[in-house]
């Protein structure tokens, strides 16, 4: 796992020496192109495999993943989005995004590609990851030789097994920063060791990784803070060192960071009530308290247990001991790698002892309901660690001797070659059987659309068939509106006129609301008591009904649910009983919820529910 050229120069240079001072390796001492190309083809296997599995059935999105594609439909109109997706941030009303549009520009040319469908999302995501993977195995090259890139391929090749096939081809905001983060990290290290040639590359990483999801604010934000200091500091103090160009790639990465932040400072400016004003709001006088140092540091190191990221397993709870171990081992290797000036581990070090740093700050200023996608960049974090202290030992055994080099370097390399065909070759298993997300939601959606789309078309409901404006209101008892959003976007998809309430104009764009006075009609989506109150309206017309659960998970559902409410009501939290009746999905997420109710009503949406969609007319929409 040791390199030839700056790393290997690093093994064999004596105290005194400054190991890997150059910025980049020349030609011969770096690894062939042709493996760079073999083990970006062997990574892009899977995504192929599990793109073919995902083409049929037909996928309908959901909740946020309908209003992504919705957006990814926007990018080449005249009214292109400005920001990012809407996220837990303020209220209903005032709800704030994520802060910027660049996830959906980088998609909207593979989309447009790929048919403009909902797999055609699917893969513009699996490409955009597979690309994100394949930079980092050149950015590896630039660094060393054949040993190393291989050790970096290791780490892409653990990494891409543990998030799985699923993950990686689902365009939520917070997975698309995943792999880009992987390219963040590896070029902050290149540019603290001099390759200034990959700062624009970094610098489009870090603005991806912000805009897309808040969740990366800190620990993106400090190192990008750290990358630039060490930039200027060189220009300072270090004449010449970051080569003769450096000024080029240095205006280049200014460019593409300001390029790509025109967008939400247009939308702060040009808005009565901005996007970023509302983040600096929310996250400056937070709605509740923060988990805090103790309880963050304990969740911070169940995502550095290497164990869970072998055998993968996510979660935000488990033993800590392991990811204890784990920093201090890498600890003793980071102090290895100083004593030897090995300057590029040395390099890789400081930005992983910076990670770790924001990433617990980040980690404990979470507040409300903990969920495991806002530290997903942990695991990353962990794979990192292990790398480099893996790194750290070849090195040890290396400076023994040119003999003991030599087997160190081919030992490093076999092991490293064997993790990375084991895991490539179970992430393209795992991707013959991938499912997209919420299957079960998806199929209903799609046997509720299909009878809504042929109805309009006929004209046997209100509203004036494809030349109506329908308004779609919603009555969810088992989610957050997550159907209501597939809805609009399938029958948009459709060609037909179909939005929301003025409600919701702060989650969807304007040209997604349909006012009560625009309305010709409404398309209503009922689930659990509403079905029967819309059934009994005068006007209203039943297009389409689904329940795909059997009699015996109905069965199931039903007691599960009295089940819920007999221990609530133990526990005295009669308000919690009210709010179960009204949604069973914000009750199950509620930080004040009991576990063994919570275990049982994830089970409850597991199975689902019935619902209904009916077209009424106009005098049912809302103001």
């Amino acid at each position: 796992m040791s390199t030839s050229s700056a790393s290997t120069r690093g093994v064999d240079a004596g105290p005194g020496d400054d190991a890997g001072a150059g910025s980049v390796e020349t030609a011969t001492d770096r690894a062939p192109r042709w493996l760079v190309v073999a083990l970006w083809a062997a990574i892009g296997v899977g995504f192929v495999v599990a793109l073919v599995a995902l083409a049929k059935p037909r996928w309908y999105p959901i909740l946020d993943l309908a209003q992504t594609e919705m957006r990814l439909r926007d990018v080449f109109t005249a009214h292109p989005p400005l920001i990012g997706l809407p996220g837990r941030i303020g209220t209903f009303q005032h709800q704030g995004s994520h802060p910027g549009p660049l996830s959906f520009w980088a998609l909207a040319p593979l989309y447009r590609l790929y048919g403009s469908s909902a797999w055609a999302m699917q893969a513009a995501t699996a490409t955009l990851n597979a690309i994100a993977l394949g930079l980092c195995l050149v950015i590896a090259r630039r660094r060393g030789g054949a040993p190393l890139l291989w050790g970096v391929a290791a780490v892409l090749a653990v990494v891409t097994y543990f998030f799985g096939p699923s993950v990686l081809t689902q365009a939520w905001n917070p997975y698309l920063p995943m792999t880009w983060f992987l390219v963040f990290a590896l070029g902050a290290w290149s540019v603290l060791c001099d390759d200034v040639a990959l700062l624009p590359l970094t610098a489009f990483a870090a603005c991806f990784c912000l805009q897309t999801h808040i969740s990366y604010l800190g620990l993106v934000g400090g190192l990008s803070a750290v990358v630039l200091a060490w930039v200027v500091w060189s220009l300072w103090r270090r004449p010449g060192a970051l080569g003769p160009h450096a000024g080029r790639w240095i205006g280049l990465a200014a460019v593409i960071a300001v390029a790509t932040w025109i967008p939400p400072v247009v939308q702060e400016l040009s808005s009565s009530e901005g996007n970023l004003t509302l983040l600096w709001r929310h996250f400056t006088d937070p709605p509740e308290v923060a988990i805090g140092m103790r309880h963050g540091l304990d969740v911070f190191l169940v995502h550095l247990n290497p164990a869970r990221l072998l055998w993968p397993r996510d979660g935000v709870t488990g033993a800590v001991w392991p990811g204890v171990l784990l920093v201090l081992a890498w600890c003793a290797s980071a102090i290895v790698a100083v004593r030897l000036r090995v300057r590029p581990l040395v390099a890789l070090d400081a930005v992983l002892a910076v990670a770790l740093v924001l990433g617990l700050y980040s980690v404990a200023s979470i507040f409300g309901f903990v969920w495991y996608y806002l530290m997903l960049w942990a695991w990353i974090l962990n794979a990192l660690l292990l790398f480099a202290t893996l790194w750290a030992v070849v090195v040890v055994v290396a400076r023994r001797g040119a003999g003991p080099r030599r087997v160190a370097l081919d030992v490093a390399t076999i092991v490293c070659v064997v993790v990375v065909t084991v895991y490539l070759t179970g992430f393209a298993v795992d991707a013959a059987t991938v499912e997209p997300p919420t299957p079960r939601v998806s199929a209903a959606l799609g046997v509720l659309t299909r009878p809504t789309i042929r109805a309009i078309d006929r004209g046997t409901v209100p509203g004036g068939g494809r030349d109506g404006k329908y308004q779609v209101t919603i009555v969810d008892t088992m989610s957050i509106n997550a159907p209501g959003y597939g809805l609009v976007s399938e029958l948009e998809r459709a060609g037909i006129h179909a939005g929301f309430p003025p409600i919701f104009s702060a989650i969807v764009r304007a040209k997604r609301i349909v006012t009560k006075q625009e309305a010709t009609a409404v398309i209503h989506y009922a689930s659990g008591k509403d079905i029967a109150v819309w059934r009994a309206k005068p006007g209203a017309v039943e297009v389409a009904h689904v329940d795909l659960r059997t009699p015996a998970e109905r069965r199931e559902s039903a007691r599960l649910l009295a089940e819920a409410r007999r221990l609530l009501r133990k526990a005295g939290r009669q308000d919690l009983v009210t709010n179960l009746a009204d949604n069973v999905f914000t009750t199950t997420f509620r930080p004040d919820v009991p576990v063994p109710v919570q275990r049982i009503l994830l089970r409850v949406l597991d199975l689902g529910a019935q619902a209904s969609v009916f077209v009424g007319p106009a005098s049912e929409a809302q103001l």
